[in-house]
């Protein structure tokens, strides 16, 4: 298995390759991990290596500075343009002459039945691509975002767009492809050759936690997770400045709390009330935020119809949630169908703003709950052991 993202480091992306492995045991697989010790741009957290079952074996490539460093000499050179061409297919390209090493060797090792590479980085699945060829491997691509179609990378040079596109295509013509959501537009996947398996929860994670536990002198949208780029709230954001200015939320009694990363302009926060940004946490911390919250905000924004990895853990918390999301989407459909809160398209202000004094109100007359069965119901559904028995399934089927 090729994945940038794995412990020690932390966030999001670390952890789907994480319970893979974690389940894959139990299933008869033995999986050995290629990964990075080190990343200068993801955060850190050593307590999810603990959940990698032991006799599980990691090898740890080293990352050459490749990106910053460059983009520091063509800033220096007047040649800032360049930079898009630098960082293609990715910032991490500099883990790729060291992954592909540790990977040959073992597979020379080891002489594994079947390959898997993670995006992202996409470069991982240049690099599948590259071992594909050169052993006979059968192949495993798991897409945990789009690639050449993701509406975040469409800025970029004409010329690198279609570079994604004919690697892309050469990636899904050669290997089993395994998205996450049944709309991934991923060139040159094969009807046969393609399966989805969702994100989830680990109902291990969910053991010890305290019950949820919101503050009832005030009402506390927590968001979890990283702010950056379109992925901002900023409708959200402008919905509860609008309703503090007109009177009809108290800024007293509301709380906007961001568990995470802020990468947004100053005043991206500016609501009018208290805002309080905790910075990033370990998973566990995480998960215990959200049962602090009187409610959780999901935003996916509109180009997107990724229901964000959150979603099955926000279900589980106990709170209500606050979801701005595409009404075609996974996140928006399950909110809506299951109870689970209240649902807004984040191209509708009104809506928004209907959505929030939903659960104001609720929260004031002592009703703001959601339905007992939405986390057994997302266990069942979106249980991380049984998409690990998914994933097994899908490598048996690609082994032969």
């Amino acid at each position: 298995m090729l994945a940038y993202a794995f412990p020690p480091l932390g966030g999001a992306g670390v952890q789907r390759t994480l319970k893979f492995v974690k389940y894959l045991p139990e299933q008869g697989w033995d999986p050995t991990v290629v990964s990075v010790r080190w990343s200068p741009y993801q955060m850190r957290d050593p307590s999810l290596a603990s959940e990698v079952p032991a006799g599980v074996r990691v090898l740890y490539a080293p990352e050459l500075p490749l990106s910053p460093y460059g983009s520091m000499a063509l800033s220096k050179l007047g040649l800032d343009g360049a930079r898009p061409y630098l960082n293609w297919p990715d910032s991490f390209q500099g883990w790729l002459p060291a992954a592909l090493a540790f990977a040959l060797r073992e597979i020379r090792r080891a002489r594994p039945d079947v390959l898997y590479t993670t995006s992202a980085p996409y470069g991982s699945h240049l690099a599948g691509l590259a071992l594909h060829r050169a052993t006979g491997i059968p192949w495993v691509a798991d897409f945990r975002d789009e690639w050449a179609a993701n509406p975040h990378l469409q800025a970029g040079p004409a010329v690198l767009r279609r570079a994604s596109l004919r690697a892309e295509h050469a990636v899904a013509r050669r290997a089993h492809v395994v998205v996450v959501g049944d709309y991934f537009q991923i060139a040159g996947s094969r009807p046969g050759h393609r399966t989805t398996i969702t994100n989830g929860v680990d109902p291990a994670d969910l053991e010890g936690l305290p019950a949820p536990d919101p503050p009832r002198d005030r009402f506390v949208l927590s968001h979890v997770g990283t702010l950056y780029g379109d992925q901002d709230c900023a409708p959200v954001i402008a919905a509860l400045r609008r309703l503090l200015e007109r009177g009809e939320l108290d800024p007293d009694r509301v709380e906007l709390r961001v568990i995470g990363k802020v990468f947004l302009p100053d005043g991206g926060l500016d609501v009018g009330a208290r805002v309080s940004q905790v910075g990033y946490v370990g998973h566990r911390d995480a998960l215990v935020e959200m049962r602090r919250a009187s409610a959780l905000l999901l935003y996916v924004a509109p180009s997107s119809l990724a229901p964000s990895g959150k979603l099955y853990e926000y279900l589980t918390s106990g709170r209500p949630i606050l979801c701005v999301a595409r009404p075609d989407g996974l996140a928006h459909e399950l909110v809506s169908e299951w109870g689970a809160g209240a649902a807004a398209d984040p191209r509708d202000d009104a809506a928004i703003e209907r959505a929030i004094m939903e659960l104001y109100r609720r929260w004031e007359a002592g009703e703001l709950a959601t339905p007992e069965d939405v986390g057994e119901r997302t266990l069942r559904r979106f249980s991380r052991r049984a998409l690990a028995g998914e994933l097994a399934s899908v490598l048996a089927r690609v082994a032969g």
